[in-house]
Parts: C-alpha cells; structure tokens; sequence
C-alpha cells in the first residue's frame, strides 16, 4: 500500500509522490497480477506492486517441503534495537518487515506467503523474521493496532506474535470499527496480558515514540508502501508469492548482494528527461521517439513479452505516433519493466547499442508467439534479420552490466514509481524546462481515446484564479490588537475570543 504523506515526515521526491498517488488513484488488480490486467479496484484504493512469475530454482534444486509448522513452537524474543522477531536470531538471513495491521496487502502475505517462508526457513533455523510497524495515515485502526501488539509485547514478546496472528486472522471484523482499540485490548488481555501495565504503556508517549521510530527508519531504507521486505541487503515491495521471497532468501544465503545502484541523476534532473549527451536517450538511459521538448510526455512501462503491450503497439501506438509525436506535440518514452522477459529486455538493449531498440522491440512484439524468454537464438535471430552485428550483439549478450541495467529498470519500477503491472502509463505535462508540472497515472492497457483525452486536457492552458479582493485593508489590519500571551507568543486579535487560531510557519 501506498503511504500517504503528513506532517512533519519525511516527503518522497515531488515526481516519484505524484506518480505513485496517480497510479494508486487509479486502482489496480485486487488479485496478485501475472502480467496480465484484471478487474479494477475502486478508485481510490491503495495498491500492491504486481506480481513476478515465480523466480527460477536456485542452483541445486529448491529446498524440500518442509512440515507445517505451529508458530507458537518457534522462538520468540526482542532484539538490541528493541524489535520482535521469530525464530533463530543468529540466523544468517535477516528478513526484516515493515508492514500494518489494517493493510489488506500485509494480511493476504501473512496469510498466504508467511506461512511457506516460516516452515521452510524459520522454523528450520535458516532465517529469522523481524517486524516492523508502518501503520499508514488513512487507516483509523492502523496506529492503535501497532500500539496494541507493542504493549502486549512489553509484557511478553509470545503476546506480540498472538496478538499479531489474531489481527490478521480476523482483520475484516475489525478494519473500519469505531472501537478498534477497546476491540484490541480485550483481545490482549485475553491472551494473558496484563490490564494496568497494557494501559500504562498505551498511555506512554514513549510508547508512541518508538512506533514512529520504526516509520522513520522505514522511509529513511526507502519503504514507501506496506508490506516491505529487507532479506538482508535484498528489497521487496508488495505482496508478492512465495517463490520470490524463496529467490532472495536463496541469494543471500549464497553471500549474493544486489546490483549496485544506478548513478545518481544530476542536480534538478527527472529521470525522463532526454540525455543531451545521448540521442535518443533520457538520463536513465530509455529510450525515446519524438521531439525532446515535446510538452507532453508519455512513459510507458513495458514487458515485451506482454500481449497487451502487442496489441498497444498495433492499434494505439502507430495512431499516437501520427497525431502526436511525429508533429513534436508528444514524446513517447519505453521504460523496461520486465516482469515475465528480463531476457528478451537485455536483447533490446543490445540492439540499441546498434541504433535498433525500436526495431527489435517491434520483431519482438510482433512475433510474440514464436519466442520464449531465455530463447537467445531467437534473440540473435532477430538480430540478423536487422543486419546487426551479430559478434558484438552476442557479446552484449553475455555482458552482466546490461543484466543489471535491466534489474535496476524492474526494481526503479517497482520500488521507486510504484508500477503495479506491465504494461503501465504515465502521461506527463512539463515545463519549458522539462520538468514535470502534472502526472497522470493508468494501469494496464490504456485505449486510444484516454490517451488522446488525456493529452488534450493537459495541452490546454490553464485557467487563472483570479486573486480575491481583500477582506480587510492594511489600515484595519493595523488597528487589530495586538499583544503576547501568557506563553510569550505573539497573537493579533481578541485575545478573549472563543476561536484559537494557532499558526506554525516560517518565513521562507
């Protein structure tokens, strides 16, 4: 789920904010996705990233089936940094969540993926689980959940994991009630807690403080949305299925770590900006169609293994590239997102080495059924019928740097901009600077008309607020009284008046 923003927390950079707010308005798959789009939650809903296929065995063969496991046989105790965990604190694979109890994403994980990881790896003594708490701002009973389990916890780290299990076990008798916190504190007390030391610590605002501990350091390692997974240096963001968690647990217990970062944008530059130093380019390295100060932009994230992404390219893409691009209106970005054909986006990159990303991505699409992923003589194939170099499209092939350049595509994707499925749009006002200056974010496979309607919208200038008259003159202002309270501020007004108005603000 998406975190809102308040107060004084930490703000997503403005672009990344816009977007992920655009796509979550614009609601996704209820289900997990496969690539493919589904039915549409009501707008407004908050969303979880889609799905991968499930991750290819790791080297050996994956681990056996083990036996279900009662959680309540696993150990249980709190860190020196104070957090619950379950199962071998000493276990070299960390898995580190940060999650809430009313996030219907979190319940789905705990209820369909958490039990596969415990009784394969934690009960086994490979992986220890860490919670914690990201209670988000929009639901109600998200906080005092978090504050129920910490303070049963207090008393017995065993109460913090009952307490945990019964929250998302019976979440949809609870999510939206009025009496959440009077609901949770029975239910401590019924397992065994004890009434006056649970109240005290609800009461505590140290209690409090250490909940928002956890949020902070949650935005600080990037989580920007529920549930989040660290498995030791690897990230996952969303209710993904069991074999991805099985693909990372299985990295890291091989000492793997993931590829580095991308290179930091320059100062004031957004990611879809064209690169001056690369034609066709943007700063992140995609590729583009159309004139670079187009105002409008259109960032598409693609699979190239995606029907839907087929049928766009044949029915929508050709009209959009005569009415828009090609007349400079628009510029139309492809942002790799290769959720079912990492493979098949490194080919594309190879080919764009050779000034035919657009043509590969074309054969590709256009022949979707007569290739797999992994298929590398297919992949040259096509490379012939381009009359590329064929030895240096072989080499690029097998050149792990283009590997992690599309690693880091799926993962800036997913993490970063909150993409839930490929194919995903976002349609792009900017400034005479290139800056974006309005996001609009859709899901899944976008028709002809919303696009055009879209542009449209965004083309057209917008309306001046006019600037109201002032109710007041500055000689009446002037006149008002004036003085300081009892605490040393300084108020403007009847300081007897029933109507505080408090204002905290700078200058700048």
């Amino acid at each position: 789920m998406i975190r809102s923003q308040s107060g004084a927390r930490p703000a997503l950079p403005i672009l990344a904010l816009l977007i992920l707010v655009m796509i979550a308005a614009a609601c996704a798959p209820a289900t997990a996705p496969t690539g493919q789009t589904g039915t549409p939650e009501p707008a407004g809903q908050t969303v979880a990233p889609a799905t991968v296929p499930a991750a290819a065995a790791p080297a050996g063969g994956a681990p056996a089936a083990a036996p279900a496991v009662d959680p309540a046989d696993l150990p249980v105790g709190v860190d020196a940094e104070g957090n619950f965990y379950r199962g071998n604190p000493d276990a070299a694979v960390k898995l580190v969540e940060f999650s809430e109890f009313e996030c219907p994403y979190c319940a789905r994980h705990v209820m369909e993926t958490e039990p596969q990881v415990r009784d394969t790896y934690i009960a086994t003594g490979q992986v220890v689980h860490t919670f914690r708490h990201f209670p988000l701002d929009f639901h109600a009973n998200a906080m005092p959940a978090a504050m129920a389990t910490y303070c049963a916890g207090q008393q017995d780290p065993k109460l913090f994991w009952e307490l945990h299990d019964w929250l998302f076990e019976n979440q949809a008798a609870w999510t939206g009630a009025t009496d959440g916190a009077a609901q949770f504190r029975t239910q401590a007390v019924a397992l065994g807690a004890v009434e006056a030391e649970y109240d005290l610590c609800v009461a505590d605002p140290a209690s409090l403080a250490r909940i928002e501990q956890d949020l902070q350091e949650g935005m600080t390692r990037g989580v920007q949305g529920t549930p989040a997974f660290f498995i030791n240096d690897w990230f996952i963001s969303g209710a993904y299925p069991f074999s991805e968690f099985q693909d990372k647990i299985e990295k890291a217990k091989a000492g793997q770590v993931p590829p580095p970062t991308p290179t930091p944008l320059p100062q004031g530059v957004e990611f879809f900006q064209p690169d001056p130093g690369r034609a066709g380019r943007t700063y992140d390295g995609s590729y583009y169609v159309g004139d670079p100060d187009a105002p409008i932009v259109i960032l598409a994230f693609e699979d190239f293994k995606s029907p839907e992404t087929a049928e766009h390219v044949k029915s929508v893409e050709a009209k959009l590239k005569t009415d828009y691009i090609d007349k400079g209106e628009v510029r139309y970005v492809v942002q790799l997102f290769p959720v079912v054909a990492p493979r098949a986006a490194v080919a594309a990159l190879c080919a764009g080495q050779q000034a035919n990303f657009f043509e590969f991505r074309s054969l590709l699409l256009t022949n979707l059924d007569q290739w797999t992923e992994g298929d590398d003589a297919a992949m040259q194939g096509y490379a012939a019928d381009l009359k590329l170099d064929e030895a240096a499209f072989a080499s690029c092939l097998a050149d792990e740097t283009v590997q992690t350049q599309v690693e880091q595509a799926l993962a800036f994707g997913s993490s970063n901009i909150g993409v839930p499925q490929a194919p995903s749009y976002l349609i792009i006002k900017v400034d005479e600077t290139g800056k974006s200056q309005d996001v609009r974010g859709f899901p899944g496979a976008l028709p002809l008309e919303q696009f055009e309607q879209n542009i449209l919208e965004l083309q057209a200038p917008p309306t001046p607020t006019p600037t109201p008259a002032p109710s007041i003159s500055k000689a009446e202002l002037a006149s008002l009284p004036m003085g300081r309270d009892a605490e040393g501020n300084f108020y403007r007004g009847d300081p007897n008046a029933l109507v505080k108005l408090e204002d905290y603000s700078d200058f700048q």
